[in-house]
């Protein structure tokens, strides 16, 4: 595939994914069919499936490009930090930030059919290891290393969700942080310290994104 060809490729799966946000932040959920999205995006109806399958495929490529936007801005706070609790807080305090301060990203992750346990399985692969860190060096006390990840990825997502129902207040971010890191076993002032020592945030996602702003390639 020619250089010209793959980058035709990728803008076009960019229009797609922009088309597709901008109809679900419009619409919902039942405003997505193949030829909806299609015109939208300015192509012609047939030249869909030479992107995706279905719309669930669609779906699971947006869920692909959300993922990343997301685990880029949790890197960015991530960035200077080495003991694996402050890790872990600052990967807990920047994941509820961006539901916080993006209620629109909030709502494609949750309420446009997009497989969100995608989030999920990113969001998990960093407290995967922060704790198995935290376990060595004794930072954390964790006997079963899976359930531990079950419970701090899924609080969060949970709180994540109460943030965009407006059941929760802002200062509940680092209250959660500072009881999940309670729960790991630090030590009550160490914990309140990382649940509110001062960050430097990374920015929401722009909405809609693309491939092309995150500087990334689509996966095929």
């Amino acid at each position: 595939m020619t250089d010209i060809v793959q980058a035709k490729r990728h803008r076009t799966r960019d229009q797609l994914l922009v088309a597709t946000q901008e109809l679900l932040l419009m619409e919902g959920a039942a405003a997505l069919g193949i030829r909806r999205v299609a015109t939208h995006a300015g192509l012609v109806h047939s030249s869909f499936y030479n992107y995706y399958a279905d719309i669930g495929a669609l779906l699971d490529g947006l869920a692909s490009l959300l993922v990343a936007a997301h685990l880029r801005a949790v890197g960015q706070a991530r960035e200077g930090v080495e003991a694996p609790a402050a890790l872990f807080a600052a990967t807990t305090r920047q994941t509820l930030h961006i539901f916080q301060a993006s209620p629109r990203y909030t709502r494609l992750m949750f309420d446009s059919g997009i497989p969100v346990d995608r989030l999920s399985r990113g969001l998990g692969a960093h407290m995967r290891q922060d704790l198995r860190a935290g376990m060595r060096d004794g930072s954390f006390q964790v006997r079963d290393l899976d359930v531990a990840v079950t419970i701090t990825s899924g609080s969060i997502l949970a709180l994540a969700l109460s943030h965009l129902r407006r059941s929760k207040r802002a200062a509940d971010i680092d209250g959660l942080t500072l009881e999940l890191l309670r729960m790991l076993g630090v030590p009550v002032a160490r914990a309140e310290a990382l649940a509110t020592a001062k960050m430097t945030y990374a920015d929401a996602p722009a909405l809609p994104m693309t491939w092309k702003a995150l500087g990334l390639v689509a996966p095929d």
